[in-house]
Formats: C-alpha cells, sequence, structure tokens
C-alpha cells in the first residue's frame, strides 16, 4: 500500500491513504517525474505544498505540489494533487549568470541546487577545465545539466528521494519477468525501429570548407538502410557530435514495452531480462521508463526497456 505524506503551507503534515486513483511517471529523458493523485473529497485539508510516497516504507517520490483540485463531476466530489519531483524547482528556477573558471560539482551544487531545496548530492568531487558560462536566462537544471555533461559525460539526474545525482540513473537492481518463476507480465512488445538509424553523418570541419568528412557506420548500412545527416563543427570544435548523432539512433532503434500487473515504482535504470515462452530470452536490457497506473478495477506498471550500451555498442 502506498502512504502519501503531504506538507502544507503552515508546514503541518497531511498523511493520506487509500487514493482512488493514482498515476507516476518517470522516465530518463525527462528531468521532472510526475505525480497525479485523486482521493476523495479533502474537506478540511488546507493548501498542500509538498508531498513524498512511500511504498511499505521506502520514500519512492518526493516533490512539490503543482495543482490541488477540488471537483464536483457526475455528484461525485474529490480531489486531484498534481505533483512534480523535486527536479521541478531547477526547471523553474533561472540562474544568476556567472562566468565559471574551473569550477567544482560541489559548487554546481552550493550555487544551482542547494537553494533549489536539493539537500546532498552523489558524486566525487569533480573540477571541469576551462570555463562554464551561465547566461541570463539559464535555469538552474541547463547548468546541472551542462557541468555534468561537460565534467562527468553523464545525464544528470535527480533521484526519488530528492537527492541530485551526478552520475545519472544508476542502479544496482535486476529484474527478471518471467510468468514461470519471476516477475509478471500482462504483455511485451519487441520494437525494431529501424526508421531511427543513421548510417552516414557528413561534417564541415573548416568555415570555408565543404562537407567532405563522412562518419560511417557499416553495422548499420549491411542491414540495407542508408540515411544521412549534415553537421557543421567548423565553430563549435565538437567533433564528436557525429558519433553522439550515430550512437543515440542505435540506442532509440530498439525497445521492448512490458506491462506488469506488478508495482515496480524505483527501478529506473535496472538491468532487465526476460523469459518469455514465445520470445525466448531477451536480456541486456535497463529501464528506461516507468509508468505507474491504479484505478479502482486494476493496477499496472508499464515499463519501456532499452539495451544497454554495451549491447548497443556490440
Amino acid at each position: 500500500m502506498l502512504e502519501f505524506r503531504f506538507k502544507d503551507i503552515d508546514d503541518n503534515d497531511v498523511v493520506l491513504t487509500n487514493p482512488m486513483y493514482i498515476v507516476i511517471n518517470r522516465d530518463e529523458k525527462i528531468p521532472a517525474d510526475d505525480l497525479s493523485v485523486t482521493f476523495p473529497f479533502l474537506k478540511n485539508v488546507g493548501e498542500l505544498c509538498g508531498v513524498e510516497v512511500f511504498d511499505g516504507g521506502k520514500l519512492v517520490f518526493k516533490g512539490l505540489v503543482d495543482e490541488q483540485q477540488n471537483v464536483l463531476s457526475d455528484r461525485l466530489y474529490y480531489t486531484k494533487i498534481i505533483a512534480r519531483s523535486m527536479a521541478a524547482n531547477l526547471l523553474d528556477n533561472e540562474s544568476k549568470p556567472v562566468s565559471y573558471n574551473k569550477v567544482s560539482a560541489s559548487v554546481i551544487f552550493n550555487k544551482h541546487l542547494l537553494n533549489n531545496s536539493i539537500k546532498s548530492y552523489k558524486g566525487k568531487e569533480v573540477t571541469l577545465g576551462g570555463n562554464l558560462n551561465i547566461t541570463k536566462g539559464t535555469t538552474d537544471w541547463q547548468a546541472f545539466y551542462t557541468f555534468s555533461r561537460r565534467a562527468y559525460g553523464t545525464t544528470p539526474r535527480i533521484n526519488s528521494d530528492g537527492t541530485a545525482d551526478f552520475y545519472g540513473i544508476e542502479s544496482g537492481d535486476n529484474l527478471r519477468f518471467s510468468n514461470v518463476d519471476g516477475l509478471r507480465y500482462n504483455s511485451i512488445k519487441e520494437n525494431n525501429k529501424r526508421c531511427k538509424l543513421i548510417s552516414d553523418v557528413y561534417v564541415k570541419s573548416k568555415p570555408s570548407g565543404s562537407y567532405d568528412t563522412i562518419i560511417r557506420r557499416d553495422k548499420i548500412r549491411n542491414r540495407k538502410i542508408d540515411r544521412r545527416r549534415y553537421v557543421d563543427v567548423s565553430v563549435s570544435k565538437n567533433f564528436s557530435i557525429p558519433d553522439t548523432i550515430i550512437d543515440n539512433s542505435i540506442s532509440n532503434s530498439y525497445e521492448v514495452t512490458v506491462i506488469s500487473p506488478e508495482r515496480i515504482l524505483d527501478k529506473l535504470g535496472a538491468k532487465v531480462s526476460i523469459e518469455d515462452s514465445g520470445l525466448g530470452v531477451i536480456d541486456g536490457l535497463y529501464v528506461s521508463g516507468i509508468y505507474y497506473r491504479l484505478t479502482p478495477d486494476k493496477e499496472e506498471t508499464t515499463l519501456i526497456l532499452k539495451k544497454e550500451r554495451e549491447y548497443v555498442d556490440s
């Protein structure tokens, strides 16, 4: 059973159970997780501002209340609360313009995260060589993201418990789906998306030059795919962009969707294997997205699975 612990604007605790409907979404490509929960009409509840969700005593969602709706529909009164995870603060707040030279992870945390109610972080103390310019209009999320990409080579994440993680989604968990002796599932869809693959990137490396350098992946062309892009790196000098474009196309070209009657909330990044009587064994996967639903009629989790990096490169 999920337990909801809210805070109101007077700092009172409001503990609620037995919701009518729950939706929790989290995706590695979306900085803030989102929550929608509906209760029978909460007549004497004040203005709510924060929420924590516990599953069997474990904190699986911490965030900020965006909307609190009291609704009459078909003679039924109910209260619906919409919230986002703590990453919402970073997305919603603009950074003070500043130019850093050799900035460290602790400075980024203190200047861009701590003042957004992020109390701790994970990551070694890394210092970024060179300059990092935070221009007018940059959000605190963009500052956090840009530093992490350049200093760690990762996509950062605000975890379910509200901590910042410079390393991004990491999980030591392993999930095994099997209707014989593993996690149950109702359906599986394996999707090879050939339309996502890019085989060639033509690169312009000099301002006065042409697109005369070709980055090509023969393993994609050998699959009868010829799809190209053109990239001008003559100004940015970021020569990793062409490989990144192709690598991302490979990552996005294969996806497995599992719908399970199990409640699976805090497993983003977990390694996954599947054993199915028809599809056989599918492994080398990780959880890229989690979409949980609870209604009066059923409970289910939809997982979006992608190939781990080592399997993408093979």
